[in-house]
């Protein structure tokens, strides 16, 4: 009896810290420090929830030539407010540690600003490293815990972790992100229901007419399907962002599962659960309609793990498991069923490759890798330059193409190789083996691995640099602050 009362008054205390953002747990943290710690606690939330914002100044515009542009995105400007904001709180009460994750990673953006040295475009160059050295920064603040208090000398410093295995900031954060990426799935599936969009300058959304060439689409016979874009650049684009969420969303409601006893019901509790019954459905519907094999491969994988995962745990009757093999989550598979079966055609013509829009895709991917391969062999130590891709491919192999023409190659560990050599492709396949070793999120980890392997906006675009170091960041374990 006195443990399920001390149970539902920790969990009455976390429901209040969890609605309310702004209370701290110390009176005693107040003034500039504590309006600082709350500035950043919003600078998260909001940056979190405003991850795929496309909304850009743009500072050079090259038309037709994407990667050759210099712009500034506003998710960048958020992104570099939280980290001075947290800056400013380490500096105060130097409680970040060194570790070996956070010395390869500003290796690794060192040796990425150092090949601005020997880069075709040195202001794009700046700007690929830029953007590396914000998603290094937000990793690793992420995954350190923040002050609470004030502490007097000789006292332990009390920290709040913003980690999902921790109570704490993280469950705001991350339901931030959860609630940005249902948005952008709601967007994605009205656009393939209506086949129609819309732009705004104010969100950077571009109009996308499945009539008109160079639109993402699946072709059927003679018809053309729009595909969702949500408000980002391309259909791949938002399947990623959706199948990382959807895997954050498992997470979420494995930690809740595991936090309470089933019989222990608060509002906070219901809440979540009605939450994540609402965003998984949406989630997968909007993955669904991107038609982005990888994605949907991504999402296949992450539910299998799933259900490896309940088996186990059903074998060794454990009693806090996370049943995947629950009706809610068989009727939502029912419901995938249903959406297969009535666009397969539209599956068939994604998934046999057979189409003219498919032979044609798969074409320019196996030239990308050749054109990849070739520039590795001339630059295989220090690479192109980051950012540099494209410049070097138009440099060195195609001179006399249209600027349109000129895409990255559609896998990152070559794009790093290319880019920045066997130097950068060493480090970057160290940071990728310590998140690894480090983080417990296997489901997660696995999901950007695959994006990884089969696309480039992980690397070339600011939000997937931003959202890959971001939400590991936050789904790695904290460290443990110097005392």
């Amino acid at each position: 009896m006195t443990n399920e009362s001390n149970i539902e008054k920790s969990t009455r205390r976390d429901w209040q810290r969890w609605r309310n953002p702004l209370s701290l747990p110390s009176p005693r943290f107040a003034g500039e420090a504590g309006l600082t710690l709350r500035g950043r606690r919003w600078g998260l939330m909001l940056f979190f929830f405003l991850l795929p914002l496309q909304t850009r100044y743009i500072i050079r515009e090259v038309p037709f030539y994407e990667y050759g542009t210099l712009s500034v995105y506003g998710i960048e400007i958020v992104g570099w407010i939280v980290i001075l904001l947290y800056c400013y709180i380490a500096i105060s009460r130097s409680h970040m540690r060194a570790r070996s994750l956070a010395v390869l990673g500003m290796t690794f953006a060192g040796w990425a600003f150092l090949s601005m040295l020997w880069s075709p475009d040195r202001a794009v160059a700046l700007q690929g490293a830029l953007v590396l050295l914000e998603g290094v920064l937000l990793y690793l603040i992420l995954r350190n815990p923040s002050p609470q208090s004030s502490p007097a000398r000789g006292e332990e410093v009390k920290t709040s972790s913003l980690s999902l295995h921790g109570r704490g900031q993280g469950e705001g954060v991350m339901w931030a992100f959860i609630i940005g990426a249902v948005v952008q799935a709601g967007l994605g599936i009205y656009q393939f229901l209506t086949q129609s969009s819309f732009a705004s300058t104010l969100l950077g959304m571009a109009l996308h007419d499945p009539r008109a060439l160079g639109t993402s689409v699946v072709e059927f016979g003679t018809e053309r399907w729009l595909r969702a874009y949500g408000g980002l650049p391309h259909p791949n684009v938002l399947g990623g962002y959706l199948a990382v969420a959807l895997a954050v969303v498992f997470i979420v409601w494995r930690k809740i599962n595991k936090t309470l006893p089933d019989k222990i019901q608060c509002g906070r509790t219901v809440f979540c659960q009605v939450a994540i019954r609402v965003a998984i459905p949406v989630l997968l519907t909007g993955i669904f309609f991107t038609f982005s094999r990888a994605a949907w491969f991504a999402t296949l994988l992450l539910l299998v793990f799933l259900w490896c995962g309940e088996k186990r745990a059903a074998a060794s009757n454990h009693p806090q498991r996370f049943r995947v093999t629950n009706p809610y989550i068989l009727l939502t598979i029912f419901y995938i069923f249903i959406l297969a079966f009535l666009y397969r055609p539209l599956i068939g013509a994604r998934v046999a490759g057979d189409a003219r829009l498919e032979v044609k895709s798969r074409a320019e991917r196996m030239e990308g890798l050749r054109e990849a391969w070739t520039l590795i062999k001339k630059h295989p130590v220090a690479g192109v330059g980051i950012g540099n891709y494209t410049q070097a491919v138009r440099r060195d192999l195609r001179p006399n193409d249209p600027l349109y023409s000129y895409q990255p190659v559609h896998s990152v560990p070559l794009l790093v190789w290319a880019e920045l050599g066997v130097v950068g492709l060493a480090l970057f396949i160290f940071v990728l083996y310590i998140l690894w070793r480090q983080s417990p999120n296997y489901i997660l980890l696995t999901t950007f691995y695959i994006l990884l392997v089969f696309d480039h906006y992980l690397w070339t675009l600011p939000f997937g640099a931003l959202l890959f170091w971001s939400v590991l960041g936050l789904s790695t374990n904290p460290t443990k602050p110097a005392s």
